[in-house]
């Protein structure tokens, strides 16, 4: 049978639960609100807890009823039908290699942009009050919503991705952060346009801990231990930075822990209980007016946890997004051992943070973007079986191409760790007790490199040596031969794939030194739909991993010799004294 791809775009907007002078509601006059924060006329009352999913669809023979109009403040329309629907989506990418230079690993944004005709509405939905006024002619939709909607935060855009005759639950969902509704023009075309929502972590506006005005109402002394400072942010003086258990705050270069805090009823605030010269700072005096900030401190945390809180604690991603239980799953199977005390004085973006904390935690994320969850992977071997792609069955004939990146080789690995002072800059190396280093001579001969490729890492997140070992065999693992990737189209069959996944890959561009064809293992690290439901390309990066990798086994577990080839791709077994096992393979190798 013959597939008939369909979309389905959805706009999710908020709404006032209330009603126009009723209760809560203390409003008067006309025009009456359209249950919006633009048309509210008492915003001291506006409760945004209802909602409208607006729904568009191409113009097209047949009805799409997909609304669903149970809950009155929480409607979801039917697929109204519209002209010149279309929907662009730029891809976006997972930033593996962001653990060599500290980026962030969310990579690139994936961006969606819609565009569609205005239509005639004359609200037949989502208006409350619509007997009491008086109706105007030739009215549009969009024309009348961006009148309604001056502001598009908190709202939403989804898209449905499947076939006629499907319901929208067994569609292929994703949602996108609403940047923007641009329009209607001259000739009626409206152009909405979106983010994935790690938008709303990797922007500069998402800071840890946050920017404050917080300053001495008077001088202080150095040995002073009852503080006053004037605020319009009192709330700040008392939030949880970090996991700590602590209140401490950062004036001038000194760091000053303080257990109480009490309103002075003048927009003053007296901090009690002051310890000075804390965490290994000291006492100065401090003028009248110093600016004071808030410090962030985690203390014996799981490295990816940090990332964890940085995420649904201090950003606007929701945390539905977030699985803890997956992300617990992952890190303390593979990551146990990669804990951090870290102090952050200053108000510094979450982005660069996320970017030092998955470097020196030897971990990533990313957004998949069909099952709508921030995903995360530490960096290792792929734990289960993988997907097989093959120039005979699943890669579109023609669609390959092989690049190098010689730029992300990295043959010697040094890093600082023991941070001394936290209010110091993270890269001044004399602030650190210890520095670490391994180099891959034979990588660096003139036959090979010809020179050094080197990555130096300000370990803030590092406290002990055994960490900075793991961090450097890790990343000299998979980065010390050049890192390939690969571009190709795959069909609908092989839709289901996604970035982050791991695949094993047999193209005829690929090959051995003896010219046999060679399978590989690869990682998606962007998707992008070229044919609506039929075509999609890919770019994978190499995941290549020297050595061999394993787990501490169960009791009664087979010997290497009776082993199955499965269950030596899981187990470990002593080698020799030569570090071979008795076939001659790689002996298993501590990680």
């Amino acid at each position: 049978m013959l597939l008939d791809p369909v979309t389905i775009v959805e706009l999710e907007q908020p709404r006032c639960a209330l009603r126009f002078g009723v209760g809560a509601c203390t409003a008067t006059g006309t025009p009456k609100c359209f249950n919006t924060w633009t048309t509210c006329k008492v915003k001291s009352a506006y409760s945004g807890t209802g909602s409208i999913r607006w729904r568009f669809i191409q113009s097209r023979p047949g009805l799409f009823a997909v609304g669903d109009y149970s809950n009155a403040d929480n409607p979801a329309t039917d697929a109204i039908p519209t002209a010149a629907l279309s929907v662009t989506v730029s891809k976006g990418s997972l930033n593996a290699a962001g653990i060599l230079d500290g980026k962030s690993p969310a990579g690139v944004r994936s961006t969606i942009t819609v565009t569609m005709d205005d239509i005639p509405w004359p609200d037949p939905i989502g208006d409350f009050y619509k007997a009491d006024r008086t109706v105007t002619a030739d009215r549009t939709f969009w024309a009348l919503w961006t009148a309604r909607n001056a502001f598009f935060g908190s709202m939403w855009l989804r898209i449905y991705d499947g076939y006629a005759g499907q319901t929208l639950a067994e569609m292929r969902q994703r949602v996108f952060v609403l940047d923007s509704v641009d329009g209607p023009d001259a000739s009626g075309k409206v152009t909405l346009t979106g983010s994935d929502p790690l938008l709303l972590v990797t922007s500069k506006k998402a800071k840890f801990p946050e920017e404050m005005t917080v300053t001495l109402t008077s001088a202080i002394t150095a040995a002073q231990t009852s503080i006053t400072v004037t605020t319009s942010e009192p709330a700040k003086l008392t939030k949880a930075y970090g996991n700590s258990g602590q209140l401490q705050i950062k004036i001038g270069s000194e760091i000053i822990t303080y257990t109480a805090v009490t309103d002075n009823g003048n927009g003053t605030y007296t901090l009690t209980g002051c310890t000075r010269a804390a965490l290994g700072t000291t006492a100065a005096t401090g003028s009248s007016g110093a600016a004071c900030q808030r410090i962030g401190r985690y203390v014996d945390t799981p490295t990816w946890q940090i990332a964890y809180d940085l995420l649904v604690t201090h950003s606007a991603l929701p945390s539905a997004f977030v699985d803890f239980a997956a992300w617990y799953a992952e890190g303390d199977t593979y990551l146990p051992t990669l804990r951090s005390t870290i102090t952050i004085t200053s108000a510094e973006t979450i982005d660069d943070l996320l970017g030092e904390a998955c470097q020196q935690g030897q971990f990533y994320f990313w957004w998949d973007e069909y099952a709508q969850q921030v995903k995360m992977l530490a960096v290792r071997p792929p734990g289960n079986a993988v997907a097989n792609l093959t120039w005979q069955s699943s890669i579109v004939a023609g669609s390959t191409v092989l690049t190098r990146s010689p730029d992300d080789l990295v043959t010697r690995v040094y890093v600082y760790y023991g941070q001394i002072n936290p209010t110091v800059s993270k890269t001044t190396t004399s602030n650190y007790q210890t520095l670490k280093g391994s180099i891959e001579a034979d990588s660096e001969g003139v036959n090979a490199a010809n020179g050094a490729k080197s990555l130096t890492i300000y370990g803030r997140f590092i406290n002990t040596e055994a960490h900075a070992v793991q961090v450097i065999t890790r990343i000299l693992s998979r980065y010390k031969t050049i890192p390939r990737f690969l571009t190709l189209r795959l069909d609908a069959k092989d839709r289901t794939l996604t970035v982050g996944q791991v695949c094993d890959v047999t193209a005829r561009e690929i090959v051995d030194s003896e010219g046999n064809i060679d399978t590989s293992r690869w990682q998606i690290i962007s998707w992008e739909e070229i044919t609506p439901g039929e075509v999609y390309a890919v770019d994978l990066q190499t995941y290549d991993y020297l050595g061999a990798f394993a787990y501490w086994m169960a009791d009664g577990s087979p010997t290497w010799e009776t082993a199955t080839d499965a269950q030596k791709a899981q187990g470990a077994w002593w080698a020799g004294a030569d570090g071979l096992m008795a076939d001659g393979s790689a002996g298993m190798q501590w990680q």
